[in-house]
């Protein structure tokens, strides 16, 4: 029976090295945040929290004309992204850009929401690259879309950490799910340094998450 058993832990060995070929290999880089889980990519899921470090980040502004219908989602009308939320205006690739600069369009105001809400028409959202904190040069680039409700609490951890005189890649952070929101809110808690060695992996990964950051609607 001892005989048998090593056999057995000697064929799992051999299958799992060779397991990712019989696979496809994980698509996409978007983790999703429906019903407060965290999917990823390559299928695991988590209700959080999960610990990560964000390299890198975009602001991205979208407008959708009508009412959304999940059964038939649409891209937005007119869409920014930046890394800077001053000067942000429409891409040209926007099918229907409403106004020439996103600053002093009607769609980016404080009650132009519709049906008469106090939020704004266009939604204001982030977009995050992030790694596990145990990342190697191989780790692949995830990106979490951070919905205008969650956008509050990302910067309150980007001030939290600058006042440490710290920038957000040097740090890993819990990813976490507030439970009183009716909705996906993230939450961003517990911010830990990071050693330096780590920090500099951080910085050659960040090179990688230009392209995903930036990646527009429908491309």
């Amino acid at each position: 029976m001892g005989n048998e058993l090593v056999d057995i832990q000697a064929q799992i060995a051999a299958e799992l090295a060779t397991l990712d070929k019989s696979v496809a290999a994980p698509s996409g880089h978007r983790v999703s945040l429906k019903g407060k889980t965290f999917t990823f990519p390559d299928g695991k899921t988590s209700k959080g929290p999960i610990n990560a470090v964000i390299l890198d980040w975009r602001n991205i502004n979208a407008y959708y004309k009508g009412a959304y219908n999940p059964q038939k989602p649409e891209p937005p009308v007119c869409f920014a992204i930046s890394k800077e939320i001053e000067g942000m205006t429409p891409s040209t690739n926007s099918p229907d850009p409403q106004a020439p600069a996103c600053d002093g369009c009607p769609w980016n105001e404080w009650g132009s929401a519709p049906g008469g809400g106090k939020g704004k028409a266009c939604k204001n959202q982030v977009r995050i690259a992030v790694v596990p904190p145990d990342a190697n040069d191989k780790t692949p680039i995830w990106t979490i879309d951070l919905a205008p409700s969650s956008t509050s609490a990302f910067s309150n951890f980007v001030n939290t950490v600058k006042s440490a005189a710290l920038l957000p890649i040097q740090v890993q952070v819990s990813l976490d799910f507030d439970l009183n929101a009716d909705y996906p809110k993230v939450t961003f808690a517990d911010p830990e340094p990071l050693p330096m060695e780590t920090v500099q992996l951080m910085f050659k990964l960040r090179g990688g998450a230009s392209s995903l950051l930036d990646k527009e609607p429908g491309s």
